[in-house]
């Protein structure tokens, strides 16, 4: 995983313990603090140890990438691309075959449905493939834009439903400063659960154990100060087919065991989730920025020529 992909998944962590701020946000990025609380759960334990969880829908992916592109002062083409990145990461993702998480990717549902015999070696094949997973990513981004419906909202198409490519993923931030002992969490993975409206429990699942990937895995193995780790669960039961989550599910918890002295701290979120409404969906285009910023330019530079000449 890329330095920029992590940064776009923990910065949010940073500005939520604390992390002041000296300047005015801008509306898309007090639409992400908005969209931040609706999917962020947290629990204080009685032995000091702080637990901060975010189920990283794909409405918050989407306020956080205009917050960021905002912060960035890029134009709405730049903003585009990243969410098609973000899209391009997961249909593209290396999953896990041993539970059938593996059909999650594009690559394995496009040999199943569209091509068994499809050779990625093949130069010819390839370009169709790209041209299907270029298709695939571009009516997704046509239903986000979708004036019929909300920009932040829980159903963008069939496919993606409610979670970002039919899984629940979640970020998890470890804050012990203030403990009364330095847990191990090195298998902290091993020991977090999804748990449904039913108290069905779930693994999560990934190629580095219970990790999505090796950078996911906390840092150390005591927690000594702050950790991270993030985990995915496949949005089925165990038929393989019943969503966990649909239109109709009204709550979802997490579950981490055995960390600290709390036997289970249970982190718990509401049904529909309320994102906040997005009246402006597009930032200015390019052409428009580099406009802006080349009249603030010749203008500070007018005043430091009229400040010389005084």
């Amino acid at each position: 995983m890329s330095a920029w992909s992590r940064f776009a998944i923990y910065a949010v962590f940073f500005s939520a313990v604390g992390c002041g701020s000296e300047f005015t946000k801008g509306p898309f990025e007090q639409i992400e603090d908005e969209a931040w609380q609706v999917v962020n759960e947290k629990e204080d334990g009685s032995d000091g140890i702080f637990v901060q969880a975010t189920l990283r829908t794909f409405a918050y992916e989407i306020a956080s990438a205009y917050a960021r592109a905002e912060r960035e002062e890029l134009g709405q083409e730049q903003l585009e691309y990243r969410l098609k990145q973000i899209i391009h990461s997961y249909v593209d993702g290396t999953y896990p075959a041993e539970d059938g998480t593996d059909f999650n990717s594009l690559y394995l549902q496009y040999l199943v449905f569209v091509d068994p015999s499809f050779n990625p070696d093949n130069p010819l094949q390839k370009q169709k493939f790209n041209a299907f997973r270029d298709q695939f990513i571009d009516r997704l981004m046509q239903k986000v834009y979708d004036p019929k419906y909300p920009m932040l909202r829980d159903h963008y198409d069939e496919r993606w439903g409610l979670t970002l490519y039919n899984r629940l993923v979640f970020v998890v931030y470890l804050n012990g400063e203030e403990a009364t002992a330095e847990p191990l969490i090195a298998d902290i993975g091993e020991r977090t659960f999804l748990v449904d409206q039913n108290g069905n429990r779930y693994k999560p699942s990934g190629t580095a154990g219970p990790y999505p990937y090796e950078s996911d895995r906390p840092g150390s193995e005591m927690l000594q100060k702050k950790a991270y780790y993030r985990v995915f669960f496949p949005n089925r039961k165990a038929d393989m087919k019943t969503p966990i989550v649909d239109a109709k599910t009204e709550s979802l918890e997490l579950h981490i065991e055995g960390l600290g002295s709390e036997v289970v701290r249970v982190l718990h979120w509401d049904f529909p989730l309320d994102y906040p409404e997005v009246e402006q969906r597009r930032l200015p285009s390019e052409a428009v920025i580099r406009a802006r910023k080349e009249t603030e330019r010749a203008e500070r530079e007018k005043a430091r020529q009229e400040a010389q000449g005084k």
